[in-house]
C-alpha cells in the first residue's frame, strides 16, 4: 500500500490570556488536522488554536481546514449526467 500517510499542517495559535499578542505559527507533521491541533496544544498548553491549514504535497498550496478563507478550485468541471436520469 502506497500513499501519503502524513501531512504538514500549519497551526496558528494565540495566548489564552493576552488577546492583543501576535499569533504564533507552529508547523506539525501528522495524519489529520485534529491530531495537529491536539499536538500543538500539547506543545503550547498556554495557547489557543485559531486555525489549522494543510499543505498539499502536489502543489505546495495551503488548503484551509478551519478559518474564514476557503480555497477556490482552479477549474470547475461540470458533472456528467447519469444514464437514464434527467
Amino acid at each position: 500500500m502506497t500513499g501519503v500517510w502524513t501531512h504538514r499542517f500549519e497551526v496558528i495559535m494565540r495566548p489564552l490570556r493576552d488577546l492583543d499578542a501576535p499569533p504564533t505559527h507552529v508547523f506539525i507533521e501528522t495524519r489529520t488536522a485534529a491530531q495537529a491541533a491536539r499536538d500543538a496544544v500539547t506543545q503550547h498548553p498556554d495557547m489557543k488554536v485559531l486555525s489549522v491549514t494543510r499543505e498539499t504535497a502536489s502543489s505546495g498550496v495551503f488548503s484551509t481546514v478551519k478559518g474564514d478563507e476557503r480555497a477556490e478550485p482552479a477549474v470547475v468541471v461540470p458533472l456528467a449526467r447519469v444514464a437514464g436520469r434527467r
